[in-house]
């Protein structure tokens, strides 16, 4: 068995402390055969190679929607979430397959390229599947499902069983029914996808507290989320408001002890996080950066979570809402909003954390022994605090 040696600058191996001047031990399909502190042990270092930077595994991005690829530079940015949805619904009428398949299929060799090993994606259709099978990308598929009139309920759920058939059966690929939004989808629906995740023990991922208005919407029924489906010919004349916020209010309607991700959570509280900590055994909270600023122009009150000590995630969201689909970048508009937070933690947001949700970290998300994890090469700020800069880049060694 050949094997690699290589020493960087830092070891990021996730699960333990960082190493100065660490090796690397794997073989050629990339196994971690051994980490070494030089402190501790002696290695000679002919057989060695030396790189500038730092090593860390390879990055995993539990929110995508790689069937939204084909709308890069079509959305305008930081006109709020109300307008995006607008603008997708439009763009969605001008759709054309042979553009939709060449984008999704270039935008999973772009996150290859930057260092992206698993991927939690959103999907409404099939688009995806063939260049999911055929990727070196670790997939998880959300089939995402929203209907908010009940009566619609029956043939929503049919529609997205049909989906997630071709998924597993077709393409064998992995993954689950989710619901969209805590405010788009109806009770019979929600309990409807609430039963199939507890029946396959299946994973859930649901879009959270993007918007100010999903709070009005529970709150008293009002904003812009009941005007814009009025436009659409959503009729909400059933929907009564809670008086609660969003995830105590549809609570009861997902299962207590599936893993969920909460996905954005940009005007969550304190007493958000409280209560789906407290409900929910097994809960993630998904932030998604640089998608926030490009569309609501704000970010979420990270030290919040990060004073909760709740389990975080990254995300990148799609090219309709993003420049590009980099969790280096992600982590460095955090760096930027953030500093106080060690580099240390939110390489453990892009990495294990993700894997732990997705239930991959037999395989990702940290260098430990017989491990797989892809190795990334981060360039650092030429600074005595290991912090990454605007400069910073990823190099894929594996």
């Amino acid at each position: 068995m050949s094997l690699r040696k290589i020493s960087a600058d830092y070891i990021f191996p996730i699960s333990s402390p960082p190493i100065k001047n660490g090796v690397l031990i794997f073989d050629e399909k990339g196994k971690i055969v051994d980490l070494i502190d030089p402190t501790k042990t002696e290695l000679n270092l002919e057989d060695v190679q030396l790189v500038i930077g730092l090593l860390c595994p390879g990055f995993v991005n539990t929110h995508c929607h790689l069937e939204l690829s084909w709308m890069k530079d079509r959305i305008p940015e930081k006109t709020g979430l109300a307008d995006f949805v607008v603008h997708i619904e439009k763009q969605k009428k001008l759709r054309n397959e042979d553009e939709v398949f060449e984008a999704i299929a270039n935008a999973d060799i772009e996150m290859r390229k930057n260092g992206i090993v698993a991927v939690g994606d959103i999907s409404n259709t099939a688009y995806t599947f063939p260049a999911k099978a055929g990727s070196t990308i670790d997939y998880y598929t959300f089939i995402e499902v929203y209907g908010s009139m009940p009566w619609l309920a029956d043939e929503k759920i049919e529609k997205a069983l049909g989906i997630h058939q071709q998924l597993t059966e077709k393409y064998g690929l992995k993954g689950s029914i989710s619901p969209h939004a805590t405010y788009s989808v109806s009770e019979p629906l929600f309990l409807k996808i609430k039963a199939f995740a507890e029946k396959h023990q299946s994973i859930l991922s649901i879009h959270h507290q993007e918007s100010e208005a999903e709070n009005h919407f529970f709150k008293d029924k009002s904003g812009w989320i009941i005007e814009n489906m009025k436009k659409i010919g959503i009729d909400y004349s059933w929907f009564k408001a809670t008086g609660k916020s969003p995830l105590e209010s549809i609570a009861g309607m997902l299962p207590e002890e599936n893993p969920i991700l909460l996905v954005h959570n940009t005007f969550s509280t304190e007493e958000n996080i409280n209560f789906a900590q407290s409900y929910f055994e097994n809960i993630s909270w998904c932030l998604c950066p640089n998608a926030n600023l490009y569309i609501e122009n704000k970010l979420p009150d990270v030290q919040l979570f990060t004073r909760k000590n709740v389990r975080i995630t990254l995300g990148t969201d799609s090219l309709a809402s993003n420049r590009e689909l980099s969790m280096l970048d992600e982590m460095k508009t955090l760096t930027g909003a953030f500093p106080e937070i060690s580099l240390e933690e939110i390489l453990k947001w892009g990495t294990l954390n993700g894997a732990e949700f997705l239930g991959l970290s037999h395989k990702y998300g940290s260098f430990e022994k017989g491990k797989t994890p892809g190795i990334n090469l981060i360039s650092l700020k030429d600074d005595p605090k290991i912090q990454l800069s605007k400069e910073s880049k990823v190099k894929v060694i594996v």
